[in-house]
């Protein structure tokens, strides 16, 4: 009988060491398993964070994609408004040029009227030199005041025409350099 308890616990004993392991297998090679399984999840969260790194990589190049793509845009509207400007200057370096011409004839009726030309000019131009070129914008206002105060005079002094319009006309001039 005592024979039999002993066999009876030895066989628990035994059976308790297979339930605790899944397979057969690792019954007889739990270190092997266990190395296994850690390497099985070490290799499985490296894949994980190499995806979230190559996701962030993406995202990162995305956003320098799109940085570039405003830069570029930015560049091509500062293009655009220096081409008007550009356009700009040379309708009112006409009304200059045919001022002076007047002035040099000492004509300066005409010259007046010439000149009353470029504030039509000036107020559709304006703006877009104002963007492209605040400084330019600045010096042609000063310099059109100078124009007209030579030109307000009954009898205008030539000399003093001709000097303010080619300071209008070198403002001008610097606005409409690309």
């Amino acid at each position: 009988m005592i024979r039999r308890h002993q066999l009876l616990a030895l066989g628990t004993v035994g059976l308790l060491s297979l339930v605790g392991c899944s397979t057969p297998e690792q019954a007889s090679k739990p270190a092997v398993v266990d190395s296994t399984q850690q390497a099985s999840t070490d290799a499985a969260n490296s894949a994980a964070d190499a995806a979230k790194d190559a996701a962030g990589a993406a995202n990162t190049a995305a956003g320098a994609a799109k940085e570039a793509a405003g830069a570029a845009q930015d560049t091509a509207q500062n293009a655009a408004t220096s081409g008007t400007a550009a356009m700009s200057a040379g309708e009112l370096m006409s009304v200059v040029t045919n001022t002076k011409t007047a002035v040099e004839a000492g004509d300066f009726a005409k010259a007046k009227e010439e000149f009353a030309k470029f504030g039509d000019s000036w107020s559709k131009v304006g703006a877009d030199i104002k963007t492209a070129s605040p400084d330019g914008y600045a010096a042609i206002e000063t310099n059109v005041g100078n124009v007209n105060t030579a030109l307000e005079n009954a009898q205008p002094d030539k000399t003093k025409v001709m000097d303010a319009l080619a300071a209008l006309s070198a403002s001008i001039s610097s606005v409409a350099k690309p």
